[in-house]
């Protein structure tokens, strides 16, 4: 199941997972507001209100976690390339170092 969301782009993963977490919060807001509001709900109303509750949660937790990621993945490449920017690659000429080995 998890190959089936082997997606290339870190985009791609991430529109993936904010989508399942929306379901999951809309699985969590059936189950709060419709068996949780039974007349007598087979397990009880506590147990439904707190499955409920947590998946809205969690669900609510993984989109936070998501976005996160990605803005944190596009703020290390701005600074990898800032970085580059400052700290510009010098090469040594093959003239300079075959002359230091004559000496």
């Amino acid at each position: 199941m998890l190959k089936s969301f082997n997606l290339k782009k870190e985009k791609n993963k991430a529109i993936a997972g904010i989508v399942l977490c929306f379901v999951l919060i809309i699985i969590g807001y059936i189950v709060l507001n419709t068996i949780a509001t039974y007349e007598d709900p087979p397990i009880g109303h506590t147990f439904f209100i707190l499955v409920g509750l947590s998946l809205i949660a969690i669900g609510s937790v993984g989109i936070i976690i998501i976005v996160k990621h990605l803005y944190d993945v596009k703020r290390k490449k701005k600074r990898r390339e800032q970085k580059r920017k400052k700290h510009k690659l010098v090469f040594l000429k093959k003239d300079s170092i075959e002359k230091k080995k004559e000496e």
